[in-house]
């Protein structure tokens, strides 16, 4: 049998040495050595996992959830002991429960978890009074102060309602339902 060319030789052994490179690749990848479609989660949960396999919520941990309301910018924060069915729990067990909120720190001593909510507090939410802005009769939501946000100017000036009345709203109409507040700004818009 007659040797090969040295050009075909060369041919050879460079498939080779690819399909060498290309297997090992596969191997390192199915074994999970090296990241994947989905497979960053699972590496990132097995290292968690190895961590927090010792580290996990007792009766004495000191529990702070807190919420922050993107619409009216304010937070509120509940400081708890862990209900009886949390004590025991690891890290990712945790993070399974509280689906959507953010760890930001995970220890036998305290866990704090956060969320934040496309909404307004309680206080935005059920609360609303009738004010002045730019020389025009105004909406707020919450009590009057300097918390207070505003939800909508009406056009009805402050000008053409009584003294009484500007000094009221000045101060904050409180009203308690929607209805009353449709009813006071008929009425002052009838001044």
């Amino acid at each position: 049998m007659s040797p090969l060319p040295p050009k075909v030789l060369r041919r050879i052994l460079l498939v080779a040495g690819i399909l060498a490179v290309g297997a090992a690749f596969a191997a390192a990848y199915t074994s999970g050595l090296l990241p994947g479609p989905g497979k960053e989660d699972r590496v990132r949960d097995t290292e968690v996992a190895k961590q927090d396999t010792k580290i996990k919520v007792a009766a004495n941990t000191d529990f702070t959830q807190k919420i922050t309301y993107l619409k009216c910018g304010d937070e509120e924060t509940f400081h708890t002991k862990p209900a009886d069915n949390l004590i025991g729990l690891t890290a990712a067990q945790i993070q399974k429960v509280y689906a959507g909120w953010t760890m930001e720190k995970f220890d036998t001593k305290e866990v704090v978890l956060s969320l934040k909510v496309d909404s307004y507090c309680r206080e935005h939410a059920n609360n609303m009074f009738i004010g002045v802005k730019d020389g025009y009769v105004a909406v707020y939501s919450g009590r009057p102060g300097p918390r207070a946000i505003i939800r909508e100017v009406t056009k009805i000036p402050v000008r053409n309602l009584s003294a009484d009345d500007i000094e009221e709203l000045k101060r904050g109409m409180v009203v308690k339902s929607r209805e009353e507040l449709l009813r006071t700004l008929e009425g002052m818009h009838a001044q």
